[in-house]
């Protein structure tokens, strides 16, 4: 920043009201000083070096606070969709339209599937409507990983595509 930038070469001036170009540092720091700005080194790789003309604290200010909302975005709740072992083709739809609402507002969907009784004793014959939810979605979601048994439920979650 400032006087921190030491380079020989000349550099490309970036910044709000000012025309991009490349100029000496000397002619980058006059413009900033002109102007009541930071003049704030972007990318020192670049040739010629970047350089921005604004104002610090600002620009921190933005960067902090574009951080925090990218923060929020990224932690979005997992949603659950709930099947029974005998539930009707429609309502299977209806459940798998849902879950492709919650995929779409970026959320990942865990799909439960619970059995009751003697449907546990025939697990793999009522896991049929759990794979049916899974085709449906095929074209919106894949799954994390295989479907897994803990207990009287089989768990799948679903991430877009």
């Amino acid at each position: 920043m400032n006087d921190e930038i030491k380079t020989s070469e000349p550099v490309r001036i970036t910044g709000e009201d000012v025309e991009s170009r490349v100029c000496s540092l000397s002619e980058a720091k006059s413009i900033a000083e002109a102007k009541g700005m930071d003049l704030i080194e972007i990318n020192s790789q670049a040739s010629p070096i970047i350089v921005r003309i604004a104002s610090y604290e600002k620009m921190m200010y933005e960067m902090k606070r574009s951080a925090k909302k990218a923060k929020q975005n990224a932690s979005k709740p997992l949603k659950e969709v709930q099947l029974s072992a005998n539930i009707a083709a429609h309502d299977i739809e209806t459940k798998a339209n849902k879950a492709k609402e919650f995929i779409e507002e970026g959320s990942k969907v865990k799909v439960v599937l619970s059995l009751k009784g003697r449907e546990m004793a025939r697990r793999d014959e009522n896991k049929k409507s759990l794979l049916d939810f899974i085709t449906i979605m095929g074209d919106v979601a894949t799954p994390e990983s295989m479907p897994r048994d803990e207990g009287n439920r089989t768990i799948v979650i679903l991430k877009k595509k």
